[in-house]
Parts: structure tokens; sequence; C-alpha cells
């Protein structure tokens, strides 16, 4: 993927209004996510990035459990296929554990989002366990894979750290309120969460998913995506 060469001069890329012309992006990249509005915003933040005419980048909210999400994810590909004539480059979908695991008819449903995604071209999974929220808060700390970490636990170290920020002092965290990304965006600090997702999934190495608490793999669609926007940045 690497080109070598001068960085182009960056322009912002269209966030507002959807593009009316596809055949003057290189790339296209589809987000699914299970959340409706914090990680849909998350994602969209990354557009600011993108040299123009280069990626199109939509991320796209669901509100649905892992399995519906993966259904919603195939339907959008095909959407975007259609409007833009042409395949989609890669669909990301982001979902997370939650109760994935109480009872047997959720296990089988969170087994069979993988077993649909893996059936579909260019399509791959960014999920956490058991929150999102654990990729934002590994922008601040690190955390331990010796002890599964329950989500409300997650919230609350979140929010403690965030208040341990300059400026953060009267930070209330609100689930689902993505004012969240105000202050991870600020001063978090992309490049060490990236470093703490891979150790933590080292650690979890010969355990399922749902048995890897806590644990995200949103650190590879970020990954994907910084790539890209590097490849594009430069001119041959």
């Amino acid at each position: 993927m690497a080109k070598k060469g001068k960085v182009k001069s960056f322009k912002k890329s269209e966030t507002e209004e959807r593009p009316k012309r596809f055949r003057k992006y290189q790339y296209l990249f589809l987000i699914v996510c299970e959340d409706e509005n914090t990680e849909k915003r998350y994602f969209e933040h990354f557009k600011e990035q993108i040299p123009e005419d280069s990626i199109y980048l939509e991320a796209i909210g669901t509100g649905r459990d892992p399995k519906g999400v993966v259904e919603r994810a195939i339907e959008e590909k095909v959407r975007l296929a259609t409007n833009a004539g042409k395949d989609v480059d890669i669909t990301w979908v982001v979902f997370d554990k939650d109760d994935a695991d109480l009872n047997e008819k959720r296990i089988q449903r969170f087994k069979e989002a993988f077993e649909m995604a893996g059936q579909e071209k260019n399509m791959k999974l960014a999920p956490s366990n058991e929150v999102f929220e654990v990729w934002l808060l590994l922008h601040l700390i690190g955390l331990s894979a010796d002890t599964a970490i329950p989500r409300r636990d997650i919230y609350r170290m979140l929010e403690d750290s965030i208040k341990a920020l300059p400026g953060y002092g009267g930070f209330q965290y609100e689930h689902g309120n993505a004012s969240v990304l105000t202050p991870i965006n600020e001063r978090g600090d992309q490049a060490a969460a990236i470093r703490r997702a891979k150790l933590l999934e080292v650690a979890h190495n010969g355990k399922t998913f749902l048995e890897s608490n806590p644990c995200t793999r949103v650190y590879l669609l970020v990954e994907d995506l910084l790539a890209w926007i590097r490849y594009f940045a430069y001119e041959p």
C-alpha cells in the first residue's frame, strides 16, 4: 500500500452533504455501527483528515444487536454500491458484546454475526468486549486483561479518567452522549490506544471473543483507515 513521494496539501473532504459524484472518489469506506450516536460521530471525525476526492467515508448507526448490525451492513453495502455504480472497497462492522452471553439464544446470534460477516466479500469486524467505550478509555489509560471489567465500571473509569484531564474536572459521563468524544479527540493518545488494544488481544490469546474481557478490535479499523489516508496523502 505504501507510496513514496511528497505530501499532498490537505483539503477537508465533504462532511455535511452527501457527495453526488461518486466517480471522483477512489476508495469507498463504509462503517456500520451498533450505536446510533457516539460510534458514528467518532468515525465521522476522521473525515477531517481525508484528502479531497480520495476516500468516501460513510458511518451509519443502527441501534441493533450484533447480528442485526451485520445484516444492516450487508444491506448498506448493496445500497452504496448501487448508488456509486461500483463495489464498496471495504465495509467495517462495529458492535459490542454487551449481554451477548446472557443466554443461549444471544450467544448463538453473536456467533452468527461473525459467521455472516465471514461470508461477505470485503467485510471486516471491529467488536468490543464489553463495550465500545473500552476503545475510548484506552486513549487515556491502559487496562489489565487479568480481570473482566463490567461495562458500568468501564463507564466509571472513563468518567474518572476524563475528569483527571486539565479543563475537564466537571465532566460527567452520560452513556450515548457524544460529548465524550471531545476530550478523547483533544487529549487522548490514539497511538497509545492502538498499542494498548494490541496488548489486550495478545493477553487474551487462546480465548474466544466472548471470554476476552476487556478487549476491543476497533484498533484494526482505525489502523486500516489511517493507512488509506496516508496512502492518498502522497503524490507519486
